[in-house]
């Protein structure tokens, strides 16, 4: 509280459920408005958790500097020494210089710890070679925010200041301004050799995990379809979750049964098979007091540290280790940002073209999304031949034809617009129209909506093999491909039934192009074709509501 400095600052003391008497000897200090002493909600957190809690604090300011529980600042100049190395270095993050003392603050061995292998060359690089980078540690706030830090108790501090490092420049101040207190009991003295050897090994898997992100990155802005094909093999062979998962499925997609839904202007198949591993996702709770009882899973700070991605643009693509696809992947915003299309759907027909070997799937947050709260989309390989993409023996009406777009309407037995335009300016241009028509009676809420997206043929380039480009003539004029599913219901009747009656589907994207996995044994016999036309036409608008969206589109188009 006595640091000097131009600038005010606040103290934010993050109380883990302490019994140490913190509380109480935060009571003398609270007259002075500075301090904020938070005891969060939670009770799973961690040293990074705890981090998190303080910095997305309203009381938290431009930038976030650390002071541990057993350490303090060298002086009263830290935090203006600290704060003036952002202006001068012009950095993201900056690490401080500390020495080692014990519990009277009297220099002991190995004395200065001041990492000066890292260069401004080449530091990003240099930190994966060491164990630790420094103290104290600060943040520019907004981008900790966008971030987050791995909610664990050790070596967090050293993974996002590897992940910052990797865009952003950090900045060094190599005069010693933290003192790191050392004494029996302290977290860190006299560990035993077990415990070290323990942490070493997670250091290095904290180093592996960023070696194997970087590679992907470099390797994304070259070849992008290969970094996701090497990012699922190497997610399902060495994260034990994603592998375990993945074969699984494996063995559900054995007991494929395939039906068919025939009428006279229709022909559409539909396969389901058991999955159960999907149960969280299918009866996932996503009420606004549910989601705020949980922490986001789609966030970076609460997903497991063996869950590797691949950043694009603002995104990180993910293996979803829980798939009803061969190739299940999750986009992710970095921002933990409401789920909607309206601002989002032009990084979609990015990530079709992108992405050509994939479909790329959106689920509208009252419409099959299990974290309506974070924005994400998916992506599934096109071995898969989702029904949704043109397989199915649709009836579609042709609304709108010119030379660099074409507009379908599908009214049976689910409720669609397709989309196929010559260039993404005019798919972005058409589906702004579209949304505009679909929104103008939802008081600004995002019309109820599935969307499928892809570019070129429906087909994966390795089915045809040497008659790819010969087949694709046949798309090229139109390559870009958007199918919009219009919703009325989140959830069939069924799902709430009780007793024999309920079955536990909730259309999704994979759904209602025809994928059905199976979250219950008993299901998979209640679900008969007549069934499956019955939830479709359920949950899907009707025909005359469509047809009046028709004569919108008609008109406006």
């Amino acid at each position: 509280m006595n640091q000097q400095t131009s600038f005010p600052f606040n103290v934010i003391v993050i109380d883990n459920h302490s019994t140490d008497g913190t509380t109480e000897a935060l009571r003398e200090l609270c007259t002075d408005y500075r301090l904020v002493h938070i005891i969060p909600e939670r009770n799973d957190l961690g040293i990074g958790g705890c981090w998190n809690t303080g910095i997305h604090h309203e009381k938290c300011g431009k930038f976030a500097i650390q002071l541990d529980s057993d350490d303090v600042y060298k002086d009263e100049h830290t935090l203006q020494i600290m704060v003036n190395a952002f202006y001068e270095q012009n950095c993201a993050m900056v690490i401080g210089t500390y020495m080692m003392t014990d519990f009277n603050m009297k220099e002991m061995a190995p004395g200065i710890i001041d990492h000066k292998e890292w260069t401004p060359e080449n530091g990003r690089n240099n930190a994966l070679r060491i164990n630790g980078l420094g103290a104290p540690r600060a943040f520019y706030t907004p981008l900790l925010r966008e971030i987050n830090v791995p909610n664990t108790s050790y070596g967090e501090d050293y993974a996002l200041g590897l992940c910052i490092s990797s865009n952003y420049q950090i900045g060094r101040v190599y005069d010693v301004v933290y003192l790191c207190r050392r004494w029996e009991g302290n977290s860190d003295a006299a560990l035993a050799i077990e415990k070290v050897n323990q942490n070493n090994v997670y250091k290095d898997r904290i180093r592996t995990w960023e070696l194997q992100r970087r590679i992907q990155v470099n390797k994304i802005k070259l070849k992008p379809q290969k970094a996701i094909l090497q990012l699922i093999e190497e997610q399902t062979h060495s994260w034990e979750l994603a592998k375990q998962n993945y074969q699984a499925l494996e063995e559900y997609r054995k007991q494929m049964k395939k039906m068919s839904l025939a009428g006279k202007d229709f022909d559409m198949l539909v396969y389901t098979f058991p999955n159960p591993k999907r149960i969280l996702s299918a009866t996932a709770q996503t009420d606004t007091s549910s989601i705020h009882a949980r922490p986001c899973f789609l966030c970076q700070e609460n997903r497991p540290q063996e869950q590797n991605f691949v950043s694009y643009k603002n995104y990180q693509i993910l293996v979803n280790p829980y798939p009803i696809f061969k190739q299940h992947l999750t986009i992710i915003d970095r921002k933990h940002t409401p789920q909607s299309i309206a601002q989002r759907f032009d990084d979609m027909i990015d990530f079709s073209s992108l992405l050509q070997e994939n479909f790329i799937l959106y689920n509208g947050p009252e419409c099959g999304a299990s974290a309506p709260d974070h924005a994400h989309f998916q992506a599934c390989g096109k071995e898969e031949e989702l029904e949704g993409a043109l397989s199915a023996d649709w009836h579609k009406e042709l609304l709108i034809e010119k030379s660099n777009v074409e507009i379908h309407s599908i009214d049976n037995p689910v409720t669609a617009i397709l989309i196929q335009t010559k260039d993404k300016a005019t798919m972005s241009r058409t589906f702004k129209q579209l949304y505009d028509i679909l929104a103008a009676d939802k008081n600004g809420k995002e019309p109820m909506m599935n969307i499928l997206a892809w570019y070129g043929l429906e087909i994966t380039k390795e089915h045809f093999r040497k008659n790819y480009d010969d087949e694709f003539e046949s798309v090229a004029e139109h390559p870009y491909n958007c199918v919009i599913f219009l919703r009325s219901k989140h959830r069939p009747d069924c799902y709430y039934a009780k007793g024999d009656e309920q079955i536990l589907i909730s259309p999704a994207i994979a759904e209602m192009n025809g994928i059905f996995p199976i979250v219950r044994e008993e299901d998979m016999e209640k679900l008969t074709p007549e069934k499956v036309y019955d939830i479709y036409r359920e949950v899907s608008i009707s025909k005359e509501k469509l047809q009046e969206i028709i004569e919108r589109i008609k008109a406006a188009l």
